[in-house]
């Protein structure tokens, strides 16, 4: 059934769309205006038959529709033209979300030629992306050092490691950083997002954070809580490295507007 199969990739879409859009609620109200125009039409036609890429290729293509039709504020239209170009959206869809080439293809309505070559691209301007120094919270130590391999390889710098709510905290205060990247639950039972919750308040200015977790339904609900930015385990080093400019990037354009 539709309803079923929107039902189980919301929070997918979500996903999608805010890293595209660079923040929760634009990529929220783009979902929105996804199933409104979209999906609900196909419902009351009575259509019961639907695959996953029929659902991103709606999302991709209601995004798209509102930037042409000028309908997106001046700030996320700045940072939608900035960000989806067809490298960034092909390594979303096959890195982060883990449809194939020719799936790709269709959802981006092209070719599987021209979504390889953008892949190709898109693995040189992952590493020019612009530079920020990036604090790990995460108790499970080899999966710490690898997203610190991952982020050094990114040409990002690396703060340091935390494992619990204090560690991160005193790590925080120790010097300046751009990027968090946290699990949820931490070592000594402490929640990781409450962490980040702490240092961002003494933060002069919010920095991007990116959740890893492995359940991400629990935290993209929809609600004004959610992340923007979040990584399901177990992870590839590709779905970290194309999230990671994503959240760079819109916390540069948001800066830079």
């Amino acid at each position: 059934m539709l309803a079923d199969l929107i039902s189980g990739e919301l929070p997918y879409l979500r996903r999608y769309a805010r890293a595209l859009l660079g923040t929760r609620s634009a990529g929220d109200a783009a979902v929105e205006t996804m199933l409104e125009t979209k999906m609900l039409l196909l419902l009351s036609e009575g259509q019961t038959i639907a695959q996953r890429k029929d659902l991103f290729r709606a999302l991709d293509e209601t995004i798209m529709e509102e930037l042409s039709d000028g309908k997106l504020n001046q700030e996320v239209a700045k940072i939608l033209r900035s960000m989806t170009t067809d490298e960034r959206r092909a390594v979303m869809l096959t890195a982060v979300e883990g449809f194939s080439i020719f799936e790709a293809a269709e959802i981006l309505c092209t070719s599987t030629n021209f979504v390889e070559d953008a892949l190709v691209n898109a693995e040189t301007s992952l590493k020019s992306a612009l530079s920020t120094t990036v604090l790990i919270i995460e108790d499970e130590i080899l999966i710490a050092e690898m997203l610190a391999g991952i982020v050094l390889e990114a040409g990002h710098s690396v703060l340091g490691i935390a494992t619990t709510h204090r560690q991160a905290v005193e790590l925080a205060s120790s010097n300046e950083f751009g990027l968090i990247l946290a699990d949820i639950a931490l070592a000594d039972d402490s929640s990781g997002a409450e962490a980040v919750q702490e240092i961002q308040s003494s933060l002069p200015h919010p920095v991007p954070v990116i959740y890893i977790t492995a359940f991400p339904k629990r935290l993209l609900t929809g609600d004004k809580s959610d992340p923007a930015f979040l990584i399901t385990k177990p992870f590839l080093p590709r779905q970290v490295r194309a999230m990671v400019e994503q959240a760079v990037m819109a916390a540069y354009l948001e800066e830079a507007h």
